[in-house]
């Protein structure tokens, strides 16, 4: 019974990524909410085998799996952040189980960090020490054409792309903060400089009330979004990482508050 119960979870999974035209895929972004799959009588650990072997599976030989590692409750602190041991925090089980696989690396940040699983893992070891601007792990992921997959939770809402995309066109209602802050890489503990971009507290900013739909409603009209849901609910949502930005590159450039409610009026000292 439990070997049918395994095989039948594998094989949904495997059914799922090729219809969402993963296979042969070399590159893909991972994040997850795996609540719909709890009443599956398989151990948490099994599914998340089973969940990764398939992954493995589908995109051949040459793979590279990357997935969120952030550990954002770090920020404004003094706690060490151990690249290797501190785990990623409100990023879902399916994150911490690739985090923390032997041939994983993770890009070094104390607040946001990639980690990554196959052949272009090393790529993570040279990013820049700004969270999301050009030349971090986001820059890396959209040279390397990778693909986005979300399982269990809708794009419109897990999207941190899209943070890359402010950062680069430079929004108002942001600016880059340095902090300075303890890390420990094997043994060695020391004090680095790193790069977030954060709104300012000071000014009344309000992010829109459904975030990225107008993003992602264009991404449907021009077919680049990919959606599939099995009888028992399971909901997978793959795309482009690239046309993601595109997308949201165009909307940012005709309206520079487009991730907010309204325009804020800033009055910025000079």
């Amino acid at each position: 019974m439990k070997n049918k119960i395994e095989n039948n979870f594998q094989n949904e999974i495997l059914n799922a990524l090729n219809k969402l035209k993963l296979k042969r895929v070399k590159n893909i972004y991972i994040t997850s909410n795996l609540k719909n799959i709890g009443r599956i009588e398989l151990l948490k650990k099994k599914k998340l085998d089973i969940i990764f072997k398939s992954l493995k599976k589908i995109m051949g030989n040459n793979y590279s799996i990357f997935s969120p590692a952030a550990s954002m409750n770090l920020c404004n602190t003094s706690e060490i952040f151990d690249q290797k041991n501190t785990p990623s925090h409100k990023m879902g089980p399916l994150a911490e189980y690739l985090r923390k696989k032997k041939n994983s690396y993770r890009s070094l940040h104390p607040f946001w960090s990639i980690s990554c699983i196959g052949k272009n893992k090393n790529l993570l070891k040279n990013v820049s020490s700004h969270a999301y601007g050009a030349g971090s792990a986001w820059s890396v992921m959209l040279e390397l054409d990778t693909m986005q997959v979300n399982i269990g939770i809708n794009p419109e809402h897990a999207v941190t792309l899209v943070h890359h995309v402010e950062t680069v066109v430079g929004v108002p209602y942001r600016y880059n903060k340095e902090f300075y802050h303890p890390i420990k890489i094997k043994s060695k503990i020391f004090k680095k400089k790193f790069y977030l971009s954060v709104r300012f507290k000071k000014y009344e900013i309000k992010k829109r009330l459904f975030l990225n739909k107008h993003f992602f409603d264009r991404m449907k009209k021009n077919k680049k979004l990919n959606y599939y849901k099995n009888l028992n609910g399971l909901e997978i949502w793959t795309f482009k990482m690239r046309d993601f930005y595109n997308v949201a590159l165009s909307f940012f450039i005709k309206d520079i508050y487009t991730y907010l409610e309204k325009p804020m009026d800033i009055d910025l000292d000079i």
